[in-house]
């Protein structure tokens, strides 16, 4: 028989009865199944266990293999729709908690946790109908014993985590401490017991913390880790009292090992460092109290050494206790101490270290505070000076090379000005005794005014030089140099001066002479002085003194003026009698000429005399006393007494007026003068 004869209606009728034999078998098992889901889903409802008659009600519906009571398991699902729900928010928890933990994310399980609580909050209330039934879902998910082990491993982790980084020494994360404490403490025991474990552990951690810190040196780091802790667990509603009590006992000794190895920079910014802490986390603290104690003590010692002259010892004090406080005032004060006592702080420091061979200093003048001049080991002068402001200037010259010896220097009062110090230099000299120099000292720079070598020089109350035998011009002779703009220039010999009196000018013809003479009159470039007996004119390039009637003049006689009486000059000159005696003078009248003489000057004279051996008052012979001017009394007859006796007296100045009349013509000696003062 072939396959094709085989095939045919009838057999191909009983292979497709053959097929669906297992159909039917199939489609027979599923109807028994939903009569049998349906049948207990009514039972486990009427006995109101509700939670598996969702399930039972949930798997007839699911079942297609016949449709039978549809309706019922419909309404039934319906009425049991909030269980559904409770057990699809449940799963779902179950799930996102699973996978947090295979794949350690404690985030991922906390956000599964927050959702277990909210679902827990909605359905367990007390006037929910289903909330008996919450327990019975969340057991059916194991959600209390799953999520009680994964938080455990997490706790495990954690801890580890802590034990690692003490191990380390490392501690820039340390989230574990934040994420044991969002831990629900109620699945690992009663929340006390899990707080009481967690506190423990973060006190032996934190103090181990702090101390391995504090022994490294890292004492600012480890206070501020000790107020991120502290701030940290009052943001946790938590106390550690451990961490204050801690970091008080590491500062403390911390402080007295740097007092007692005199390390004050150290101890100042310790206390500084405890001091910021402390006055978050614990004002009234005995350390702070203490360390501030200190500080004032510190404070009070560096103001005695500043008193005591020992400034360097005040400056680092003072700057060490910067570190607690701001001492910049006290060092600044200290400094300008110092600089007032010892000014040549104000000049850098000499490279070589060798300092200053020749120093001079003063205060309050010159415009500056304080001020010095100095010498180097190369002659190169320096000049400092500090103004009102304490603004410091150093300014310095070269002009002296290094092989000319310094002896001294000096800042000259007579060349001096009120804003300009001269300094006067005195070095050695192959040629001479030594040379002299001066600089002046101007706002911005030092000047050289003269450089002479010589065996002495001198400074005059003019300003001018007179150097005993100079090299050059003026050599073995006394020179004369005048300061010519911004240098001294010889200007000339030294002669000797004789010293007479004024009425005796003409004996002395062209030679240099010093007398004193009283100014009647003054005019463009002369002045019309008289002596005892005698009128004089004196001309020149000369000023005179304010207010002055009696001066001395060095000068040389050359020729006679003509000079004609009137009664103007009379009486200038009364004028200035009167000046001179304080009283007024007589007139023409001869005998009390006598008698004034008789009554005043006779015993002045006998009083120079008995005081002056050997002095301007000496007999001349013939009883004549102070030869100089004789019959300057009364112009006649022997016994005349000299006319210089206590100052040219009243008898001689009215003598000198008796001799004039209005009208008549006399011929006065010319004086040139050189000066007058």
């Amino acid at each position: 028989m072939t396959v094709k004869r085989w095939i045919t209606l009838h057999h191909l009728l009983i292979l497709l009865c053959l097929m669906m034999i297992p159909l039917l078998i199939h489609k027979g098992i599923g109807i028994s199944q939903k009569l049998a889901a349906i049948q207990t889903a009514e039972h486990l409802f009427h006995e109101k266990r509700l939670v598996e008659a969702e399930n039972w009600y949930r798997k007839a519906q699911v079942n297609r293999s016949i449709r039978y009571k549809e309706e019922l398991i419909s309404s039934r699902l319906e009425e049991l729709a909030p269980i559904t729900a409770m057990k699809n928010d449940l799963g779902d928890i179950a799930d996102q908690a699973s996978r947090a933990d295979h794949e350690r994310d404690f985030e991922l399980l906390m956000k599964a946790y927050n959702k277990l609580q909210q679902a827990q909050s909605r359905y367990m209330t007390p006037e929910g109908a289903y909330s008996d039934y919450y327990s019975q879902v969340s057991e059916h998910y194991g959600i209390p014993q799953n999520f009680t082990g994964y938080f455990q491993k997490f706790k495990t982790l954690f801890l580890e985590q802590m034990e690692q980084n003490l191990a380390g020494a490392s501690y820039d994360d340390e989230s574990f401490k934040r994420n044991l404490l969002r831990i629900p403490g109620g699945l690992l025991g009663t929340e006390q017991e899990w707080l009481d474990e967690l506190l423990t552990a973060f006190q032996k951690y934190d103090e181990t913390k702090l101390t391995r810190m504090a022994a490294k040196g890292l004492v600012k780091s480890m206070l501020n880790d000790a107020s991120s802790m502290l701030a940290e667990y009052k943001s946790n509603n938590l106390e550690a009292p451990w961490i204050i009590s801690n970091a008080e006992n590491l500062i403390e000794s911390l402080l007295q090992s740097d007092w007692d190895n005199d390390d004050y920079a150290a101890f100042a910014m310790h206390a500084r460092q405890f001091a910021t802490f402390a006055d978050s986390a614990d004002p009234e603290s005995k350390v702070l109290s203490l360390a501030k104690s200190r500080i004032d003590e510190l404070m009070l010692r560096a103001g005695k050494n500043a008193e005591n002259g020992d400034y360097q010892e005040a400056i680092d004090l003072y700057t060490a206790l910067g570190h607690y406080q701001d001492t910049q005032a006290e060092i600044s004060a200290a400094e300008l101490a110092w600089t007032l006592a010892e000014p040549v702080r104000l000049l850098p420091s000499p490279a070589d270290g060798s300092g200053y061979a020749h120093v001079v200093s003063g205060r309050d003048r010159f415009g500056s505070k304080v001020y010095v001049a100095a010498t180097d080991q190369n002659n190169k002068l320096y000049f400092g000076r500090m103004n009102a402001e304490e603004s410091v200037q150093v300014l310095s010259n070269q002009n002296l090379t290094p092989e000319k010896q310094i002896r001294t220097i000096a800042v000259d009062p007579d060349l001096s000005t009120n804003s300009n110090p001269v300094i006067v230099v005195e070095a050695a000299s192959e040629a001479r005794n030594a040379r002299y120099a001066a600089f002046e000292v101007r706002e911005s720079n030092i000047t050289l005014l003269y450089s002479i070598e010589g065996d002495s020089l001198t400074i005059q109350p003019d300003g001018t030089l007179h150097v005993v035998n100079p090299v050059g011009e003026g050599e073995g002779q006394t020179a004369i140099f005048v300061r010519s703009g911004d240098i001294y220039q010889f200007a000339g010999i030294m002669q000797d001066i004789l010293d007479i009196s004024a009425d005796s000018v003409s004996q002395y013809p062209d030679k240099l002479v010093r007398f004193t003479s009283t100014i009647i009159r003054t005019g463009s470039g002369e002045a019309l002085a008289m002596g005892s007996n005698s009128l004089l004119l004196l001309r020149g390039d000369f000023s005179l003194p304010a207010g002055a009637a009696k001066v001395t003049v060095t000068g040389r006689f050359k020729q006679y003026a003509e000079q004609t009486v009137d009664e103007q000059l009379i009486g200038q000159i009364e004028a200035a009698l009167k000046g001179q005696t304080g009283g007024e003078t007589s007139g023409p009248n001869e005998r009390q000429v006598e008698d004034r003489v008789d009554g005043q000057i006779g015993s002045r004279v006998e009083e120079q005399v008995d005081g002056q051996a050997d002095g301007q008052v000496a007999g001349t012979g013939d009883g004549q006393m102070g030869g100089q001017g004789a019959g300057q009394v009364d112009g006649t007859g022997d016994g005349q007494m000299g006319g210089r006796a206590d100052g040219q007296g009243e008898g001689a100045s009215n003598g000198l007026l008796q001799s004039l009349t209005e009208g008549k013509q006399l011929w006065v000696p010319i004086v040139e003068v050189e000066m007058i003062r």
